[in-house]
């Protein structure tokens, strides 16, 4: 049998030699981070008691800090280092300490405005360029923030009576109060944007007037259709559509349901329909769901959250049909067991146990099973054949926003499908850049400033003691006839001691060859095994795009393809460390002998040029 040429590798390490962007790239909450907020940095603020200082730096990159405080999905925190250790950071939780801080009222975020990190100013020269958006969600506010800050007049079209889209109008208002997501839109009305309300797209005015009137459309309508279940009886007026129901309940407008619900879904949305239910006066709601409980797309919390409040989930069942009375109304859904939903390639395919059939009586029955773009926007444009769909939703190109029509852009869930608040920000940002790239030919970049700075590496290890917790909630036999906010804020003490546990990643041990002495007492001393001495010889030095090798031959001055094992292993020795293990801990800086091992702060900003 041939021998294997690449048998040679199998026993080799990986590595690479860090650089600057290599050790940003350890900051794993800000790297996490659609619009790369730092949270390690207004966490560290917040724990050294500058929270104006914190408070800024959460700003700076998002225009909705404070709903992000109360109800980020926090991709950051399912990025953090510190969840390899034992807990997560409860990132979301501390910004929210610091939003609230520093106020929530109209005015408090009009005063947020000069602590943007965006291009421009408050106070910009107007360029004489006009640019819509259509609704008044964050992707178009955040669309608006950024070119109001450069001079563009900006006009938002909003189908409804005010502002926040699905802030507003999706999100219960014992997760959000609507006056926080208002004041934040109203700061970025006191910016210039101008807000036209209560006026649909397709309907009071068309696509193809707006391009005759601006020089560019930003389309963030978000997904206000809710997805139709295709069983016999489902399609009939008394069953609830979720996002419509949500629609009406989170703005506190009366919607008549039973006392008996059940909830088609098992998603974010159809606990939201769930829970709002319990407040709407339901006194049984029962949840159905194609998955298992593991298989859930729904927040753990929001599982639990919604138990502790009396919903019961029935997983792993597939509705069959709406059963009636002899008087027409709705008396039960019919469902079936299933035995798998997906096939042996992961293809959705639900494979029903025959004979399992059984009904839930209720009375009322409310679908929340996706949602789904209303394409009545796109009535009476003239372009709308040159506009391409893909599976539902805009074909849009990803970090610009643009369409495949010329001068229209779109963000959001309706143009990537939906995903979190944070990440439709971000949406907003990038096409803002695109529009005024291709309107004015701008061509802006972020310059990256970094400077080091040697810490003592005693640090107090307290840090690693302190218990994860979350901030309390409202028992759930009070918070279910409350439908204000739910989840309470820290305290000043709660939020110093979280942020401590912060693991500080900007900060890092940082190796001098010329004084190690080869003792092994940074290796011994480390309590995550995350170091290693090893023979140059033992490196993969063509992994990556092989600079590990370019830089062994410029520093030694040889050429590496030429030597064998034993000349590379009297090269000498290479230092290895796991990032994914290292805790930051000190101990080696500690125990080191000779000082070759210090513990070296990355100080960093970012500023835009152009």
């Amino acid at each position: 049998m041939a021998e294997d040429p690449f048998d040679f590798y199998k026993d080799l390490y990986d590595a690479v030699i860090p650089d600057l962007d290599y050790y940003l790239r350890q900051i794993d909450c800000r790297d996490g981070c659609p619009v790369n907020t730092d949270p390690r940095a207004y966490m560290l603020a917040l724990h050294a008691g500058n929270y104006l200082e914190g408070y800024k730096i959460a700003r700076g990159p998002n225009p909705f800090a404070s709903i992000c405080g109360m109800i980020c999905g926090a991709p950051c925190e399912a990025t953090c280092r510190r969840d390899r250790v034992d807990k997560t950071l409860t990132i979301r939780a501390q910004k929210r300490f610091l939003a609230e801080w520093f106020g929530l009222s109209k005015e408090a975020h009009i005063k947020s405005l000069e602590m943007s990190y965006a291009r421009g100013s408050t106070k910009p020269q107007p360029n004489g360029l006009k640019v819509a958006c259509i609704g008044a969600g964050v992707a178009s506010m955040t669309v608006a923030h950024d070119l109001l800050r450069l001079g563009y007049a900006v006009d938002v079209y909003e189908m409804m009576r005010i502002p926040g889209g699905m802030l507003t109008y999706g999100v219960p208002t014992y997760r959000l109060k609507n006056d926080v997501a208002i004041n934040e839109c109203a700061a970025i009305e006191h910016l210039g944007a101008k807000i036209i309300y209560n006026t649909k797209i397709g309907q009071d005015i068309t696509l193809t007037e707006l391009q005759e009137k601006y020089h560019a459309v930003f389309i963030g309508v978000g997904l206000w259709k809710s997805r139709e279940l295709p069983i016999p009886g489902a399609d009939a007026p008394d069953i609830i559509r979720g996002i419509e129901y949500l629609r009406v309940r989170c703005v506190e407008e009366r919607w008549k349901i039973g006392e008996n619900m059940v909830v088609v879904g098992g998603g974010n949305v159809a606990f939201d329909v769930a829970r709002t239910s319990v407040r709407n006066g339901a006194k049984k709601v029962t949840m159905v769901c194609l998955e298992t409980r593991d298989e859930q797309t729904a927040d753990e919390f929001e599982i639990e959250d919604g138990m502790e409040e009396g919903i019961k989930i029935i997983n792993r069942v597939g509705p069959v049909e709406v059963v009636r009375n002899e008087r027409g109304e709705v008396s039960g859904l019919r469902v079936q067991k299933i035995s798998t939903l997906f096939d042996y390639t992961g293809r959705f395919s639900p494979q029903f146990i025959p004979n399992s059939e059984y009904v839930i009586p209720c009375d009322t029955i409310a679908l929340a099973i996706g949602q789904a773009l209303d394409m009545a926007l796109f009535n009476g444009w003239d372009k709308r054949n040159e506009l391409i769909l893909d599976r539902g939703i805009i074909k849009t190109e990803r970090g610009t926003g643009r369409t495949s029509v010329k001068g229209v852009y779109a963000g959001g869930d309706a143009a990537f499908g939906p995903a979190l608040f944070i990440t439709a920000i971000r949406h907003g940002q990038d096409a803002a850049r695109a529009i005024d790239s291709d309107l004015r030919g701008t061509r802006p970049y972020q310059e990256f400033i970094s400077e080091w700075t040697e810490l003592t590496p005693m640090r107090d290890k307290t840090y690693l003691k302190t218990k994860w917790a979350l901030p309390s909630m409202q028992p759930a036999d009070v918070r279910i006839h409350n439908e204000n906010m739910v989840e309470n804020n820290y305290t000043a003490e709660q939020a110093h001691e979280q942020s401590n546990r912060c693991l500080q990643c900007h900060v890092n041990p940082v190796f001098d060859g010329s004084l190690c002495i080869k003792c092994n007492g940074c290796v011994d001393v480390c309590p995550c095994n995350c170091l290693k001495q090893v023979p140059i010889s033992k490196l993969n030095l063509d992994a990556g795009e092989g600079q590990l090798r370019t830089a062994v031959d410029n520093y030694y001055g040889v050429n590496s393809f030429e030597m064998d094992e034993d000349e590379l292993e009297a090269m000498g020795t290479a230092m290895l460390k796991d990032e994914d293990l290292c805790i930051r801990c000190g101990l080696c800086a500690e125990k080191c002998p000779t000082q070759a091992v210090t513990m070296d702060a990355m100080n960093y900003s970012f500023r835009w040029i152009g």
